[in-house]
């Protein structure tokens, strides 16, 4: 597992262009925001709580043809899977990776956001941990829609469709501060749900 997980993200930091699209997404959703909503303190601070969410919602679907389709479209994805007849091995390694890649550089930049929409240190610490525990729960969400529609040609918008309802629950109760351990329900039983969801998919590629 630890060969695969190398293996993405080297891919990844050689195609640089891929690392920072989204973190250039993000940050230009939440730049928008003054623009629309106008300059009021309060009004920024509540805006932000839930419009973060959205940009990570969008920055997870607009990424989730990399998950599995490139590995397909390449052909790698039959050698790997022939090389680990475990596919759980496969299916973690991509959990691991993808949220490295595509969240993680998020939350690093998150502190410098709030900064500039006036929240103190606290509410910070509680949009990140919130946001840390909520990403895992839809990257798990994306990484089965990503193996049940493999091989799919031009799926983006069914991506989207079957993925925004999936994050609805992650988007309200994220915008409160202190529903940190329903995310952390959520991200568990979209865990268990993945695991099994994603290996089907991939054992249906797979016949």
């Amino acid at each position: 597992m630890s060969n695969l997980i190398k293996r993405d993200l080297l891919l990844s930091f050689y195609s640089s262009a891929n690392f920072f699209f989204t973190v250039s997404f993000f940050i230009l959703i939440l730049m928008l925001i003054p623009f629309a909503f106008g300059t009021q303190t309060e009004q920024l601070k509540v805006l932000f709580r839930g419009v973060v969410w959205i940009a990570l919602a969008l920055s997870i679907i607009i990424t989730v043809d990399r998950i599995y389709n490139d590995d397909y479209e390449d052909g790698n994805l039959d050698i790997i899977m022939q090389k680990n007849k475990t596919t759980e091995y496969l299916i973690i390694s991509k959990y691991i990776t993808h949220w490295f890649i595509y969240c993680l550089p998020l939350l690093v930049i998150l502190p410098v956001l709030s900064f500039l929409f006036y929240l103190d240190y606290l509410e910070t610490v509680q949009i990140f941990i919130n946001l840390f525990i909520g990403s895992f729960g839809m990257v798990f969400i994306a990484n089965f829609v990503s193996a049940l529609t493999l091989g799919a040609r031009r799926t983006i918008f069914l991506k989207a469709i079957i993925m925004i309802p999936l994050f609805v629950p992650f988007i309200i109760f994220g915008s409160d501060a202190g529903s940190w351990p329903i995310l952390l329900a959520l991200s568990m039983l979209s865990f268990v749900i993945s695991i099994y969801v994603t290996a089907y998919g991939l054992r249906l590629y797979g016949e």
